[in-house]
């Protein structure tokens, strides 16, 4: 007799342990979770393909309907504007003219209010950190108009390893063996006179610093050393500021893990997923946590970035997985959900990303050089690095490739210039087995007919795998299409006559324009045959 039942798992997906143990989704890409269902990812567009290097860090700044984005890679400094339609100015080289290219480089930028100078200034900083998170190598940092074009130019004071970050309106340079400085108030160039200052912390190099918002003690900041978490934060008189150790034992894996979600800080440490929302405290993961550490290039850990989409309670951190170089997965943590899945991402990869602030969706740098059209303007040779300039636009590299930015959760497609795409999403569920259900029978599992409930466009498939036991063989059924919209009475459901004694459901959606929410899924079965072995 045939039996309805819904085919839904626990939000997430699960990586780690068996396939057989819970009831969680067991595989998925490109699929995200809301309300305890899945649903597609957004789609993204390119927006430019005119950055000269591998991004390592974006900025952006908004005015007058205009976000300032700057990027920092390899080979310098580039800064271009994005309207509210998401289209781009020709990019503006303001590479300091000091500036050594280097590709183990990581930027770090901020921004603040030059009261010397009267106006907005961007700050930028890179270390080469990119391999080797602990060196303590020293370089200068740079400033410049906010919204200008001209060249960056050196901060006249000693250079340092770690970075630096705005504590409004202090700007603040962090470094090895655990020592920060601070500016005058509102005078970013100024670290020998007024409220100007530094201090040894800590033992070990500090690596992040990021503003800290609250707690009646402002400006106040959080660093991240490589063994311990410390809270800065202003006294006045003599002093100016005071530093107190939150915990002397947490670890940090990337520079750029740490991210700010609501006034909570997350992070990743050398082996677990770290949080500070006034206490330190572990994030619990037991879907992926192995399936995270274990696949992570650890060679290439420093180049892990993160980025949110709050508007899904999403955190992601992209990293790169096996022999990867750049970061070609993510790890998400659904904070909203609170829940764990993973995706790979789109085309080899990203680099960077910002999440949505000014413009108002999420930033993403690509890894995959293209060529650079045939130019004729002026080019000059220096070693193996040529330079191409016309107007206030400089390309440096030395393969003559650029690099293409993209915005993300935007539309459903993959958009490249003319090039539209689809994007393919789909997602697995955890098993469906009589032998562990109350009361448990040993019975193999016949599926009929399947009832799909989903906010659909374009075409989707279905299809039936699983095995006879937990050892045994994938078997994988023949796809089956059903429509958005059931044109006759026969595609209102899903026909199977298929059985499997541990049975899941693959859902997918593959075509341009396709995008998809699940709902309550109903299908028909009844039991079957008792064989346990193949």
């Amino acid at each position: 007799m045939l039996v309805p039942v819904n085919v839904r798992s626990e939000a997430g997906i699960k990586r780690d342990g068996t396939r057989f143990e819970g009831n969680f989704y067991v595989d998925g890409q490109w699929v995200r979770f809301q309300r305890g269902l899945p649903r597609k990812i957004g789609g993204y567009r390119q927006i430019s393909n005119y950055s000269s290097g591998i991004v390592r860090q974006i900025h952006t700044l908004g005015l007058n309907n205009f976000a300032y984005t700057h990027i920092g890679h390899q080979l310098g400094v580039q800064r271009f504007t994005i309207n509210v339609d998401g289209n781009t100015s020709a990019p503006v080289d303001r590479t300091p003219t000091t500036f050594v290219e280097n590709f183990n480089y990581n930027w770090m930028f901020d921004a603040m209010f030059d009261g010397a100078g009267g106006g907005n200034v961007i700050i930028a900083h890179a270390s080469d950190t990119l391999m080797d998170i602990t060196s303590d190598a020293n370089y200068v940092a740079y400033i410049g108009d906010a919204y200008g074009t001209a060249i960056l130019t050196p901060i006249p004071t000693a250079g340092v390893s770690g970075g630096v970050v705005v504590l409004h309106p202090y700007l603040f340079m962090f470094s090895s063996d655990g020592y920060v400085k601070w500016s005058d108030v509102n005078d970013p160039t100024n670290f020998t006179s007024g409220d100007a200052g530094d201090a040894f912390i800590t033992a070990s190099k500090i690596v992040k610093g990021l503003p800290l918002r609250g707690g009646g003690q402002n400006p106040a900041g959080l660093f991240w050393s490589l063994d311990s978490l410390i809270r800065c934060y202003y006294t006045g008189g003599s002093d100016v500021f005071a530093f107190d150790t939150i915990s002397s034992q947490i670890s940090i894996l990337a520079t750029n893990s740490v991210i700010e979600y609501d006034g909570i800080y997350f992070w990743i440490g050398r082996d677990r997923f770290m949080m500070y929302n006034g206490v330190v405290r572990e994030v619990p993961n037991n879907l992926n946590i192995n399936y995270f550490f274990d696949g992570l290039n650890t060679n290439n850990a420093n180049k892990i970035f993160a980025y949110k989409v709050p508007r899904y309670g999403e955190i992601w951190w992209c990293y790169p997985r096996g022999d990867a170089t750049e970061c070609t997965h993510a790890v998400i943590y659904n904070f909203r959900e609170n829940t764990w899945y993973d995706t790979q991402l789109p085309n080899s990869g990203r680099s960077a990303g910002l999440y949505a602030q000014v413009f108002p969706s999420p930033i993403l740098a690509g890894v995959d050089p293209i060529p650079l059209p045939p130019a004729d303007t002026r080019i000059t040779e220096a070693g193996d690095i040529r330079v191409t300039e016309n107007d206030n636009t400089r390309v440096v590299d030395n393969g003559f490739t650029t690099y293409k930015i993209w915005r993300h959760e935007f539309g459903v497609d993959e958009i490249d210039g003319p090039s539209v795409n689809a994007v393919e999403s789909f997602f697995e569920t955890g098993d469906i087995a009589l032998i562990i259900s109350d009361p448990p029978k040993n019975r193999a599992i016949h599926v009929e007919m399947m009832e799909p409930d989903f906010v659909q466009v374009g075409e989707m498939t279905v299809q039936i795998t699983g095995r006879i036991n937990a050892r045994a063989p994938e078997v994988a059924g023949p796809l089956r299409a059903f429509p958005a919209v059931a044109s006759e009475k026969y595609e209102q459901q899903v026909f199977f006559k298929e059985q499997r004694r541990e049975l899941r459901f693959r859902f997918a959606s593959n075509t341009v324009n396709g995008n998809y929410q699940m709902g309550q899924i109903i299908v028909h079965i009844e039991p079957s045959d008792g064989r346990y072995q193949s």
